[in-house]
This record gives structure tokens, C-alpha cells and sequence, in this order.
């Protein structure tokens, strides 16, 4: 039991209004589910961005009393340069995509085709920069090319599998160079 519970998920933007009319109910009348602790706030806290042509949205309610926890964190904001980034900008910029697309599948969604898009490109011109771990590049290649053709195909668990082999690339080498 806490006091204080979060809500953090992708949506449609037109789901944006139902998700304040069902607030709403829930302040007035008490809620269930992502909603239970609402009518007994003490402070709520509402972030929405749009990312891709999806909506984050993250809330956070602070209750007066104990609460049940009623869901899981994640969060940033992607941008896009025209000129080649510098390397820890380029790694923030995939760092809000990756967890966009990584949230998503593991969801059960298919991730946004812009945000795919950026991050396949990112991580093309990431290995484009010496001395960042040369070596995993190429691992790291072959598992987006795959993750790339999976996206094409819709297939949610080959998604869920290659999606899972980048996350395995990405901590093998961050292990080591970060």
C-alpha cells in the first residue's frame, strides 16, 4: 500500500478526451483500476506529450491516505536535427524512442512507424561515430535489420523477439563503453 500511485501509457490522440471524461467520473463518484485513488488526491500530476503521432501520457496521484499502486513508469521526449548530432544528443534521441517502441511492443501495440523510423535511422547514423563501440556495431546492425523487417511484417511476437535482441545488444555494449 502507498500514497501514491502513477499511471503511464501510450494513446491514441483521440482517447486523450475519454481519459479526461473518466477522470472526471473518478474524482467525482471515486474510481477503480487506474483511477482508484483519484477522488482522495492530494496532489495529481498530469504529463501528456505527443510522440509520434501517439500520446504518453503519465499521471501521478498523490493520496491522503494509503493506496493500491496501480501501474508501471517511463517517460522522455524525442528530437530530430537535421545535421549530425552530437553523440550524447543522437544516444538521448534514441534513448525516448527505443523506450517508446520497447513499452509499446511489450504492450502488445505496434509502435508508431515515425518513431520506428527515427530510431532504425538513429541507430544507422549512430554507428556512423568511431570509438563508441566499434565492435558491437555490427551485432547491433544485424538486430535492427531484423527488428526493420519484423515491423514490416506486423508479427507482434517476432517484434517482441527482435526488439528483446537490440535491448540485448544495446546492454551488452553499454556494459562495456558506458
Amino acid at each position: 500500500m502507498k500514497k501514491e500511485s502513477r499511471l503511464d501509457k501510450y494513446i491514441a490522440p483521440s482517447e486523450l478526451p475519454t481519459f479526461f471524461r473518466e477522470l472526471a467520473d473518478a474524482l467525482e463518484k471515486g474510481g477503480e483500476g487506474d483511477f482508484a485513488c483519484a477522488n482522495d488526491f492530494k496532489k495529481i500530476r498530469i504529463k501528456i506529450k505527443d510522440e509520434f503521432g501517439k500520446i504518453s501520457l503519465r499521471v501521478k496521484f498523490k493520496s491522503k491516505a494509503t493506496c493500491e499502486p496501480t501501474s508501471d513508469i517511463a517517460q522522455d521526449q524525442p528530437a530530430a536535427p537535421l545535421v549530425k548530432p552530437e553523440y550524447e544528443d543522437l544516444k538521448k534521441r534514441m534513448k525516448s524512442s527505443f523506450r517508446m517502441i520497447f513499452k509499446m511492443i511489450h504492450s502488445d501495440q505496434i509502435p508508431p512507424k515515425d518513431a520506428v523510423d527515427s530510431f532504425l535511422a538513429d541507430s544507422l547514423l549512430m554507428v556512423s561515430y568511431p570509438g563508441y563501440g566499434d565492435d558491437y556495431y555490427e551485432a547491433y546492425t544485424d538486430a535492427c535489420a531484423d527488428f526493420a523487417e519484423a515491423y514490416k511484417s506486423g508479427d507482434l511476437a517476432r517484434l517482441n523477439e527482435t526488439i528483446d535482441q537490440i535491448a540485448f545488444q544495446k546492454g551488452h555494449c553499454h556494459a562495456k563503453y558506458d
